[in-house]
């Protein structure tokens, strides 16, 4: 099958409006003048810092009059937003916005959210890397959906301090990309960050992209000919339309000079982000469980897997009124190439992985490597504008030590093994991902590894496959220990250890080093103890589907979960079935 570049594929988002000029124009300024208003009514109520911070985002009213509770209303609806200028696209939208709006805390803080579901489908909203109540978690094994036309509140303290974001856990991989998530930004108290870093100008980047069809609606998953069905599938959904916080090419005005800082968050199905700014090295201090111990310094690009975070820092340079743009660079992932040919008239066949080939009915799948896999061109991402004036800071004044984190102990510790794999993709278009050999519809609790409150355990996750999975856990933060290369006899090729103690929720599992057989392992070390002001009582999570039951906060009734999930967080693999859960017992 010829591959589209995606040079070729920014050229057709950007031939959209042309193509599109005219349609839909009474609808389009209806849209445009409701968004307006609806941003002007929002941003009179926050500060000049605290808008520039949300860099376009909208930011809503916390109704709430006491300081130490944000108190807000959501809601999931479909509406016309324009992701390319001119041209409306019909999506899903948290109050009416792609992505949703930004809602910010502080640690310590109680976050209400009395969340509407205005959506033709049901959903629910699943608050990604935040420790909390299980039955708040949002997922499939926490609560039971929200239906069209009810409504949920959720109510938890906020514990840490990060970058976090919020999607759906129904359908994700369509309702996702239809435009349903936005991001939580969650601050320290004052008096606990460095003035070197608090004072420090920030803006909140959410990078996406989407797959738009020829009219500049999204396009429905997995259509088209069962070759590119499978490509779907197996790569993942990869949009030809990069977004910035959900604008094409937004611009930045910055001051030559002074320091900035980015709070990133990468919310695409499957787009690994590669951020490169032109001639400029970048400081990451965080990721997604906040700072990090020690400023990692000089660094060329930020690479975040989906569902991944960073917060980084840099100083701009450059001459007043020049322009820097930021750039997408590619990364190698492991793509595959997939054709779907006559069987041989022996009906020989064979099986593999790379190379390799299934039949049925005359036609037999051959999967192979993409040539282009990291080798796509850049692609622009944003704007730098260097405004009047400078700054004379020549580099970043940042305490050397941002914080300490304490090692899991893992003495002892019970071992867990989960096999990251796939079937053998079929001429019909079909494929299961897998782990442990099952799809998630077919994980029960008897499968599902468990855990006591308080354990500590180290899991060892096994990618057969040729392709990266960047893999998320749910409600606990946990510590990468090493990724370990082995060939297909089971001897070890290198051992890679983690560059430093962090606590994060997600990790890339990087694909097997050669053929069928041989696998990456990664090492990770989770203690399955509740977050400070948790109980054992609020992480219990066991029982599957069939023990959920939904929270009713007015009433004074908790929910009970049926356990923690854990996936692949390409969106389309996790909706073809690489998803668990844990269960957490007392």
């Amino acid at each position: 099958m010829k591959i589209v570049t995606i040079a070729s594929a920014l050229c057709f988002a950007l031939a959209l409006p042309l193509a599109n000029a005219g349609k839909s124009h009474d609808r389009d300024h209806e849209n445009r003048h409701h968004r307006a208003h609806h941003e002007r009514n929002h941003d009179k109520h926050f500060s000049k810092r605290t808008r520039e911070e949300a860099f376009g985002l909208q930011l809503l009213e916390d109704i709430n009059p006491d300081p130490h509770i944000v108190e807000i209303n959501l809601e999931a609806r479909e509406d016309y937003v324009e992701m390319v200028p001119g041209v409306p696209s019909k999506v899903y939208t948290y109050n009416g916005t792609v992505p949703g709006p930004l809602i910010r805390g502080t640690v310590g803080d109680t976050l209400i959210i009395h969340f509407t579901n205005n959506l033709p489908e049901p959903t629910t909203i699943h608050w990604h890397g935040l420790r909390l109540p299980a039955d708040m978690d949002g997922a499939s094994v926490a609560q039971n959906p929200i239906q069209p036309g009810e409504t949920f509140t959720y109510q938890y303290e906020l514990k840490e301090a990060s970058l976090f974001w919020y999607h759906p856990h129904v359908r994700s991989n369509e309702q996702v990309e239809k435009g349903l998530a936005g991001a939580l930004l969650v601050s320290e108290k004052k008096h606990k960050l460095d003035k070197r870093i608090r004072k420090v100008k920030q803006k909140v980047l959410v990078l996406d992209d989407v797959l738009l069809d020829e009219n500049g609606q999204v396009e429905e998953a997995f259509t088209g000919s069962p070759k590119e069905v499978l490509l779907k599938k197996i790569n993942g959904r990869t949009g030809n339309t990069l977004l910035v916080n959900g604008r094409q090419m937004p611009t930045m005005y910055v001051k030559s000079g002074e320091p900035i800082r980015w709070r990133m968050v990468n919310i695409a199905n499957t787009r690994f982000m590669r951020v490169v700014v032109p001639g400029h090295k970048l400081t990451r201090i965080g990721g997604d469980g906040g700072l990090i111990e020690t400023p990692i310094k000089d660094m060329d690009d930020v690479f975040l897997v989906p569902g991944q975070r960073a917060d980084v820092m840099f100083i701009p340079k450059g001459k007043p009124g020049s322009e820097l743009i930021v750039y997408w660079k590619d990364t190698a992932r492991g793509r595959h190439s997939i054709d779907i040919v006559d069987m041989p008239m022996d009906g020989g066949m064979g099986m593999g992985m790379g190379g390799g080939m299934m039949g049925m009915n005359g036609k037999m799948v051959v999967m192979g490597d993409d040539e282009m896999d990291g080798n796509y061109p850049d692609i622009p991402l944003m704007r730098i504008v260097f405004k009047k004036g400078h700054k004379h800071a020549k580099k970043l004044k940042l305490p050397e030590h941002l914080r300490t984190i304490e090692p899991i102990d893992v003495t002892g510790a019970a071992e867990t093994t989960l096999k990251f794999g796939h079937s053998m993709p079929m001429p019909d278009g079909s494929i299961k991902f897998l782990i442990n050999g099952k799809t998630f519809n077919e994980v029960t609790s008897h499968d599902a590894p468990d855990a006591q409150v308080g354990e500590k355990q180290v899991w060892n996750l096994v990618n057969m496959t040729g392709g990266d999975h960047p893999f998320h856990l749910h409600g606990f933060f946990f510590q990468v220990l090493e990724t370990i290369y082995k060939d297909k006899d089971g001897n070890v090729l290198e051992v890679v250890p983690a560059s430093q103690v962090e606590n994060v929720d997600m990790v890339n599992l990087p694909r097997r080093p050669g053929m069928r057989g041989s696998v990456s392992v990664t090492r990770i070390a989770i203690d399955f103890s509740p977050a400070e002001g948790l109980t054992g009582d609020d992480i219990e999570a066991n029982g599957g589907v069939a023990v959920i039951e939904n929270a009713d906060l007015e009433m004074g009734v908790r929910g009970r979960s049926g356990g923690w999930q854990f996936h692949c967080h390409i969106l389309e693999h996790a909706d073809t079935g690489m998803m668990s859960f844990v269960e957490v017992f007392k």
